[in-house]
């Protein structure tokens, strides 16, 4: 089931310009505009392939409707929950990797056929199994915030001096 996030915030500003600063936002990352009205915007995007992409890209469907007297967003973090599917399944397929290379080894040479050889890779991954979830989760909420921070600047650069 993909992660949902949903805000709404008070508005008092101008649509057009809080959506033009949303609008401009996605399209910078590579979103694709699904619908663009005078009071909403919906956008579809690809998602993270890296940690060091910006945040927003945490977001594969994100729809932003002003109302009279707020603005309300919902998203879907698809490209967050890759990264956590991600990072849960890499330290599990690396280790069985280096078990098995370490068991081919130990076919082929008679001297690499000691117990404590295969505990060299479940050592070096074991730290994974704790980092994993806390950057997943760090992902997330850095998505959440993007998200929040978009929001703020939309309400900023809308207001009427």
């Amino acid at each position: 089931m993909p992660i949902e996030y949903s805000k709404t915030v008070p508005f008092t500003g101008h649509a057009s310009k809080a959506l033009a600063v949303a609008r401009s936002a996605f399209i910078n990352l590579g979103f694709n505009i699904v619908t663009n009205t005078d009071y909403e915007i919906r956008v579809t995007g690809r998602g993270m392939t890296s940690t060091r992409e910006n945040a927003l890209k945490g977001v594969t469907e994100a729809d932003i409707i002003i109302r009279p007297t707020t603005i309300e967003v919902k998203a879907i973090l698809g490209g967050a929950q890759k990264m956590k599917r991600f990072l849960r399944i890499f330290p599990l397929a690396m280790a069985a990797f280096f078990l098995i290379v370490f068991g081919v080894i130990a076919a082929i040479a008679p001297t690499f056929r000691i117990w404590w050889i295969f505990l060299i890779p479940v050592a070096v991954l074991a730290p994974w199994l704790v980092l994993a979830p806390l950057i997943g989760r760090s992902i997330e909420n850095n998505t959440k915030q993007a998200v929040d921070t978009l929001l703020n600047n939309m309400i900023m650069l809308s207001s009427e001096f």
